[in-house]
């Protein structure tokens, strides 16, 4: 049988040189060519509401950024409303307790007790003492039956957490010894209800009522304007002002109720307004206004938010105060991003070298191919990139 034979031959050593050799050449060609480092660095953000103070002149045609004037009108009309307000305090005030007890007869007779018969919780007047007592009423005429019991409700005669007691014995007053000893009640759940919560208006409830429905009056009003309101342009609540004229609610401080009706009438001033100017002439101010350690990551545009600060009467000026939502971040120092002084770093040295910096909240190696673990000495296979998330 033939088994062949081991080919030794010089032509076969070189076939395998030749292929280690091309192996080796290629991973170094890969190494010089398609290894990369990439730093993910996250710097220290700071998230703010900055606001920019605008004013919305009526004699101004184009908006002026650079002085945070826009154009704009001022409308104004007299309106009244009223509101049924159910936004009232909540207080604790004493009450009468009450609770129910089972009247016991063990007597062979029926035996009558009228309606406001006073009991106490005790065993007896001598185990209860002289002192002053915590008295309970019947609440209705009630018959203690022979031999049987009855189920009678009892208020306390006093307000107060004073009547808010447990299970227990008691004993009528004004009855003989020899009746108590054959007639008494007992109660078998706690009595409650000697503080209870009820709505009391206060004179701070009328004063949110009054801004409330000044603010519904504001809204009405800027329905009727819109049809003054060119299309590029509108209204809004945070931009109107209501002055109350007169205003009246139909409950007096310390009333008990559960609601009151307020009553605003008063004279609006309103601004029509661009959104878009506006939003765009706060974002250019607050860009001016940012200093030179800081960049701006991102504005939230939808968060923009604005309030009138004041309108004028004659002069036809208002001033509007704008909140811009924004991220900032501290500006990166060039030797940070110096490519050439970290060639050859792995993970962990480069780690140590950004902790220096006080702008870094955290940094992210990544490298590729799986087997790179350093960083290449060629600038154009190393990469930065700046996170804020």
């Amino acid at each position: 049988m033939h088994l062949g034979r081991y080919d030794n031959s010089p032509s076969r050593k070189i076939f395998w040189i030749f292929v280690i050799l091309a192996v080796v050449g290629a991973v170094v060609v890969i190494n010089f060519t398609v290894s990369r480092a990439t730093i993910v660095i996250r710097p220290k953000i700071e998230k703010k509401d900055s606001a920019v103070s605008l004013t919305i002149d009526t004699k101004n045609l184009k908006p002026d950024p650079a002085n945070g004037i826009l154009p704009g009108r001022i409308l104004e009309s007299q309106g009244e409303t009223a509101k049924n307000i159910s936004d009232v305090s909540l207080r604790k005030t004493e009450d009468f307790a009450k609770g129910t007890v089972k009247i016991r007869n063990i007597w062979k007779k029926d035996f009558f007790l009228q309606k406001g018969a006073q009991l106490v919780q005790g065993e007896s007047p001598e185990k209860v003492g002289a002192g002053p007592k915590n008295i309970f009423l019947l609440d209705s005429d009630t018959v203690a039956v022979a031999e049987g019991e009855v189920t009678a409700a009892v208020t306390a005669k006093n307000k107060g957490l004073s009547g808010n007691i447990p299970p227990g014995r008691f004993y009528f007053l004004r009855m003989s010894q020899w009746n108590r000893d054959r007639i008494w009640p007992e109660s078998e759940e706690v009595f409650f209800g000697g503080e209870i919560e009820t709505k009391v208006v206060s004179a701070d409830d009328i004063s949110r009522a009054t801004q409330f429905t000044a603010e519904e009056l504001g809204k009405q009003e800027i329905e009727k304007l819109k049809n003054q309101v060119p299309a590029d342009s509108r209204l809004s609540p945070a931009l109107t002002r209501v002055e109350i004229l007169e205003s009246r609610a139909s409950a007096q401080p310390e009333t008990q109720t559960d609601n009151f009706e307020m009553f605003v009438w008063g004279k609006i001033s309103t601004i029509v307004f661009n959104e878009k100017d506006l939003k765009g002439t706060a974002i250019e101010k607050f860009k001016s206004q940012i200093g030179a350690n800081q960049e701006i990551s991102e504005i939230d545009e939808n968060g923009i938010k604005y309030e009138l600060s004041d309108i004028g009467g004659t002069d036809g000026k208002a001033e509007v105060k704008v909140f811009v939502p924004a991220i900032l971040t501290p500006k990166l120092p060039s030797k940070m991003l110096d490519k050439k002084s970290i060639a050859g770093y792995n993970e962990s040295a480069l780690r140590e070298r950004f902790a220096q910096f006080p702008e870094i909240n955290s940094i992210e190696v990544k490298f590729f191919p799986f087997w790179v673990k350093s960083v290449p000495s060629f600038e154009g296979q190393v990469g930065f990139e700046v996170e804020t998330e």
